[in-house]
């Protein structure tokens, strides 16, 4: 064989191994290399992966067809917040990613606001049966005592919630104080250190947290029932500028700015220039974030509530109704 026809012969065999590897590129990076993502959620939303691919997903839920390995995606939906998220998509197999869609919070005046639940007012009084100081509600004195206190405290002050109370005794600054569980009918002795200057409180739904005021101090402080601690929150503003939700999460209106951090926000002495800001604290997390600040809202509210879920804040200004709307009910 002479040299031109081994040269033809070889770019012959270099042109069919790269047409090959060309179509085997091809082959596996448009159908071989897939996997799917499963997306369900409140449609029609659109989901963007990065570099890729966008598609409207009008049913629920959405097969996404991509190449394997980890993918960045961008689930929007008109309204709602966007949800950015990673998944890893194996070779074939599809991932379930279902989605949640916060509504963009928005606010409207409203003819009126719910009213406060109202709280059972507690005292003590002696039980002259056995001579021991008893629990009870004012307004039904007659059902079963709340707890019993075998030494009377004379002198005392009471911070009722749903189903737990914090009773000081104020006898002295030495003598303990007792939160009293409503369903278990138990109370438990703590220490009065840290909650010295206690002015007024308000008990989470579930009775693990106490958030309050102190004399002589703008910030409020927050009671772990469960962690046996007390500790300094970041807010300064009333008791009647916060509400709390089912889930530990504690909803206020603060005239404070805020800074960003990696973990949500930090909210700092200044006031804002900006009216006034709705947020959240994660009680369990000890995690601040901002709700908003809304043009509508240049002042500390009257009256502020939200609903048990945490969906919607109600609350009065200058003898105006106004409601948040946070998340779709």
């Amino acid at each position: 064989m002479d040299i031109e026809k081994k040269r033809a012969l070889f770019f012959g065999s270099l042109l069919v191994l790269a047409v090959l590897g060309a179509t085997i590129l091809f082959l596996w990076g448009n159908l071989i290399d897939r996997g799917n993502i499963s997306v369900s959620g409140d449609s029609p939303f659109t989901v963007e992966i990065a570099g890729l691919s966008k598609q409207d997903c009008l049913v629920s839920p959405c097969l996404i067809k991509t190449k394997s390995g980890r993918q960045d995606l961008a689930i929007s939906k008109s309204g709602f917040k966007s949800t950015i998220t990673s998944v890893n998509v194996k070779l074939w197999g599809t991932v379930d990613l279902p989605i949640s869609f916060d509504l963009i919070p928005h606010i409207e005046e409203t003819t009126s606001i719910p009213e406060p639940l109202k709280k059972s007012e507690l005292d003590l009084v002696i039980d002259h049966g056995n001579n021991m100081q008893k629990l009870i509600k004012k307004n039904n004195p007659s059902i079963e005592a709340l707890a019993y206190f075998p030494k009377p405290i004379s002198k005392f002050q009471i911070i009722d919630g749903n189903n737990s109370a914090l009773i000081l005794d104020l006898s002295s600054v030495d003598n303990p104080a007792y939160i009293v569980n409503f369903d278990t009918k138990k109370r438990e002795e703590i220490s009065q250190k840290d909650l010295l200057g206690l002015v007024a409180g308000a008990w989470s739904d579930d009775g693990k947290y106490l958030v309050f005021s102190k004399k002589n101090s703008p910030l409020l402080w927050l009671m772990n029932v469960g962690g046996k601690s007390v500790n300094q929150l970041q807010l300064i503003t009333n008791l009647k500028e916060i509400s709390w939700a089912y889930n530990d999460i504690l909803l206020f209106v603060t005239d404070q700015t805020y800074s960003s951090s990696g973990n949500g926000v930090n909210l700092l002495d200044a006031p804002t220039q900006n009216g006034v800001t709705f947020g959240t604290y994660d009680a369990i997390n000890n995690q601040y974030s901002v709700i908003g600040n809304f043009p509508e809202v240049l002042s500390l509210p009257n009256e502020f509530i939200s609903t048990t879920n945490g969906n919607t804040i109600y609350f009065t200004i200058n003898k105006k109704n106004f409601k948040i709307t946070l998340r779709k009910i």
